[in-house]
């Protein structure tokens, strides 16, 4: 009988791209798809995979330009980054499966199931977003500024993922110079920059953890692949004055971040951009799943825990979800934004729980 709990390290070749993954589980149980966020790799879901693979066969890449996946240096789209995924399940002979994403792997994730409905059973997404930027991410915004972003990259990179993951006294300072000051966590400020209150990462990654992270992200192909996800992934469309979406060009959402007093002071700040306006008003028809923190959904966070039998709401961002999923479930995090990793255990309980058909 084959150890279910083994996780394996593989490698697949498809017609661009060869994958590396992580996998554990029966051959022939129903396949379920793992994709990790900003700045990590497959390694994000180590306490999710052993779990999953008691009852499913599990399968976990490094996305586009991450990990041991290649690094090509073309600029990504959503729509090459979800066909991504369709070609690494089928170089596996995967005909269909269920599919969750946490931060960046739910964009890609929501991508795949939108224009490959047939292909993904159910959806999971996890702190993410589906068509619409939350405005106090304000890394979206930085990211767009050239070459400011690729400067830090090349001086903080290992900086910044020992100062998220690790906890070290991070040398690079606030905006403007950066959208970090250190890592967003459970508190329910709106800037990632104040939301440290508290707490420790060391509690969540060991130093094993956080020097996989650190090589895997301080590389120079990688940091390509990095800043060209939100910088030519996510084109921001702002509403205009009579509410109509208008495509913002890189340099004028540099523009916004460079703003005199900052970008907390530009008119433009605080409306929700659009990255997706394409995807407006269009369904996933199967099942769909949202477990996010209070830094995603920080309004439902206001009056205390949300009441799971609620769906949160009351921002274009929340709004969003509730008009692309007509069969939709969501479920709260007590914990930060990396929650995969800072609560296993309810996350675990939540998607065997999903997955199963049980909520």
């Amino acid at each position: 009988m084959p150890d279910n709990h083994v996780i394996e390290s593989l490698h697949v070749d498809t017609a661009g791209l060869r994958f590396h993954y992580l996998a554990a589980g029966d051959h022939d149980a129903p396949p379920v798809v793992l994709l990790h966020g900003f700045p990590q790799t497959s390694h994000m879901w180590r306490h999710q995979i052993p779990v999953l693979a008691e009852h499913y066969r599990v399968l976990a890449p490094d996305t586009r330009g991450y990990g041991g996946t290649d690094k090509p240096r073309v600029r990504v789209s959503r729509d090459l980054l979800a066909r991504d995924i369709v070609d690494f399940i089928d170089a596996l002979g995967v005909d269909h499966c269920c599919l969750v994403g946490h931060d960046w792997g739910g964009i890609i994730a929501f991508k795949a199931a939108l224009e490959y409905p047939d292909r993904f059973r159910r959806l999971g997404l996890v702190d993410t977003l589906c068509s619409v930027w939350i405005p106090w991410g304000i890394h979206g915004y930085w990211f767009k500024c050239e070459p400011e972003a690729e400067q830090f990259w090349e001086r903080y990179a290992s900086e910044f993922i020992t100062s998220i993951f690790g906890g070290a006294e991070a040398g690079y300072g606030p905006p403007p110079h950066s959208p970090w000051k250190r890592p967003a966590s459970d508190a329910t400020a709106q800037d990632p920059a104040e939301a440290m209150s508290g707490w420790d990462p060391t509690k969540y990654w060991t130093a094993e953890d956080v020097e996989h992270f650190r090589s895997a992200f301080d590389q120079p192909d990688a940091l390509f692949h990095a800043v060209s996800y939100y910088r030519d992934a996510l084109p921001f469309h702002l509403p205009d004055a009579d509410g109509s979406l208008v495509y913002r060009t890189p340099a004028q959402i540099a523009e916004m971040w460079n703003h005199t007093d900052q970008i907390f002071a530009h008119p433009d700040f605080g409306k929700f951009p659009v990255f997706a306006p394409e995807d407006l008003g269009r369904t996933y028809p199967h099942p769909a799943l949202f477990l996010y923190s209070a830094f995603m959904v920080p309004q439902a966070f206001v009056d205390g825990p949300p009441n799971d039998d609620q769906i949160p709401s009351g921002n274009p961002h929340a709004d969003s979800f509730i008009g692309h999923f007509p069969d939709y479930r969501a479920r709260h995090a007590s914990c930060g934004h990396f929650i995969c990793e800072e609560d296993p255990q309810q996350t675990n309980e939540v998607l065997l729980a999903f997955l199963a058909g049980h909520i």
